[in-house]
């Protein structure tokens, strides 16, 4: 007798429930492969503490073709940093002081990194 009358209890609980005039908070869509492979390389580069920009062009070029937007916004944040750091390099031979450059890629790679542990949790993402 307990049983039903708990069964039923729990009936009416989801019936309510279900007919409420709230609507469930917006998510995003599952990750496909394309955001899964962006975010392993991002974790790649910050696994090795790597802020060098050759490598740090084409995580960013790579990322930014992910078909989450926030994952895809940060990663055209990573290749402009990239480019930035790149282009100091490059233009002065090799002789600038490169830690802001290389700073700002890592600060980067740290948005990347929080934004695919809020859609895919902890690493490792395989």
């Amino acid at each position: 007798m307990n049983r039903l009358f708990a069964a039923s209890m729990l009936g009416v609980a989801l019936l309510l429930a279900a007919c409420t005039d709230e609507k469930p908070a917006d998510s995003r869509p599952a990750p496909d492969d394309a955001t899964r492979r962006a975010c392993i390389s991002v974790a790649y580069v910050v696994e090795r503490n790597n802020v060098f920009f050759a490598l740090n062009l084409s995580v960013g070029r790579d990322t930014s073709a992910a078909t989450d937007s926030e994952v895809s916004a940060g990663g055209r944040e990573l290749l402009e940093a990239a480019q930035e750091a790149g282009e100091l390099d490059v233009g002065s031979h090799g002789k600038a002081d490169m830690t802001q450059a290389e700073a700002r890629i890592a600060v980067a790679q740290q948005k990347l990194m929080t934004t695919c542990r809020e859609l895919l949790g902890d690493p490792p993402w395989s």
